[in-house]
């Protein structure tokens, strides 16, 4: 009827996983020119913007990053990358924003190094438009989820200066 883990269990936040996701993303869009602070976290696996960038990881320990974005947050970080402004979704964009993914991901395997979530690969990025969509995944997963916000997108467009990383992983021993 009831859970046997208490709340505590339920609600914990893997302090090495939330590390590498922060350590990561930042270092990762170092190349853009943009730090963004991460403003929060939780381990829960959410897609409410429109686009996402999956990055898969491979090895002992298996899973996915997830970078969830608006279309607005995808043009302005393309944008970055580019060097030049970009104002409708194409294929410079896509390109430039799966490129970010990558990195982005490589720089959270690199801050993995060494923790019991050592991954050896990443695959290739994915992109996925379309809002909301479930993600299931097995039983023994553990996720963070990092929002971070893009601090030079105007007040005016407050839910686009936010976008989140999350790293869902298992051990072989999960």
């Amino acid at each position: 009827m009831g859970s046997t883990r208490n709340a505590d269990q339920l609600l914990t936040i893997d302090p090495t996983l939330m590390g590498s996701v922060i350590e990561g993303t930042q270092t990762g869009l170092q190349m853009t020119g943009v730090t963004p602070p991460p403003v929060g976290a939780s381990c829960t696996y959410a897609t409410p913007r429109e686009i996402s960038v999956l990055v898969g990881f491979v090895g002992e320990v298996s899973g996915t990053l997830t970078i969830n974005l608006s279309k607005q947050a995808l043009l302005y970080l393309s944008g970055k990358l580019l060097l030049d402004q970009q104002v409708e979704l194409g294929e410079d964009s896509f390109d430039a924003i799966c490129e970010i993914g990558n990195m982005i991901a490589g720089s959270v395997k690199d801050a993995l190094l060494g923790t019991a979530y050592q991954v050896d690969q990443i695959s290739i990025p994915s992109l996925v438009l379309g809002t909301s969509y479930d993600v299931f995944s097995s039983r023994g997963m553990t996720n963070v989820s990092v929002e971070f916000e893009l601090e030079e997108i105007p007040v005016i467009n407050r839910e686009d200066r936010f976008f989140s990383a999350c790293l869902s992983l298992m051990t072989s021993a999960s």
